[in-house]
């Protein structure tokens, strides 16, 4: 079973992907970074994707996806298999980084949506990147997690939004943050009463530090990936698995 402490570095990785599916292609190659750096410091994810690697060829499987016809635009056939899917982005995301594929102009090439109101860096990243974090997710079987994470608001969408409108969600901001830092000093302070396995304490306490600290930079979405880890450290004590309802209700009044 996946230790605490490797939920919060897929956890870490969720998040990432979240943040390149809901933003801009001006902010991508960042993401792209986040995405890569995610995995690197996994050494669950690292090791499930290196032995998807094995044996695989990702310029015949990339030659493959990539449907061009004379006079029709392009599109890009994802493969089926969770298997078959994560070598195939991660090698994408690294070439990426690396510029060895001109990410503008595979958009223009591969990407073009009938809806007009969908952009190619919006289909690339339902088309390629939610299958890929889904695909992790499934492997891990932490697949509902998603229920409990809201995806991040567009950039442009929060620069375009009234005043009013974004101070209310500042404020409903800073009541979540308060919440989740008395939940976190709620269980600190159960902690003192029960027994708890050093190991699962250590793990624990562990995460509650890792959410305070996401909390004091006011990161939302890495209070969101730490709070889930925590979630699921919690189930192994039966005193703490109260506190579950607990951060689960902040979060829901958060994106009411």
């Amino acid at each position: 079973m996946i230790s605490n402490k490797g939920l919060v570095g897929i956890s870490a990785f969720m998040s990432s992907c979240d943040d390149l599916i809901n933003g801009k292609f001006i902010f991508a190659g960042n993401k792209v970074a986040n995405i890569l750096k995610a995995i690197s410091e996994s050494p669950e994810l690292y090791e499930v994707i290196a032995e998807c690697l094995k044996d695989y060829n990702y310029e015949k499987e990339f030659g493959r996806a990539k449907v061009k016809l004379p006079t029709k635009r392009g599109s890009f056939k994802m493969p089926e298999e969770n298997t078959a899917i994560i070598p195939m982005v991660f090698c994408i995301l690294v070439e990426i980084q690396e510029n060895k594929i001109d990410f503008k102009q595979f958009l223009a090439d591969y990407f073009e949506s009938d809806d007009d109101d969908v952009s190619q860096f919006e289909n690339f990243a339902q088309t390629v990147i939610v299958p890929f974090k889904n695909a992790i997710a499934y492997l891990f079987d932490i697949e509902g997690q998603n229920k409990f994470k809201p995806q991040p608001e567009e950039e442009k969408k929060q620069a375009q939004q009234p005043k009013a409108v974004q101070t209310e969600k500042s404020s409903k901001q800073d009541e979540y943050f308060a919440d989740i830092k008395t939940v976190c000093a709620d269980i600190l302070d159960e902690m003192n009463f029960i027994k708890i396995k050093p190991e699962i304490e250590e793990d624990i306490k562990y995460l509650i530090e890792a959410t305070k600290k996401a909390v004091e930079a006011k990161q939302v979405s890495q209070v969101n990936a730490f709070v889930i880890g925590t979630i699921y450290a919690l189930k192994q004590v039966r005193k703490l698995r109260k506190f579950e309802s607990n951060f689960r209700d902040a979060m829901e009044e958060l994106y009411l």
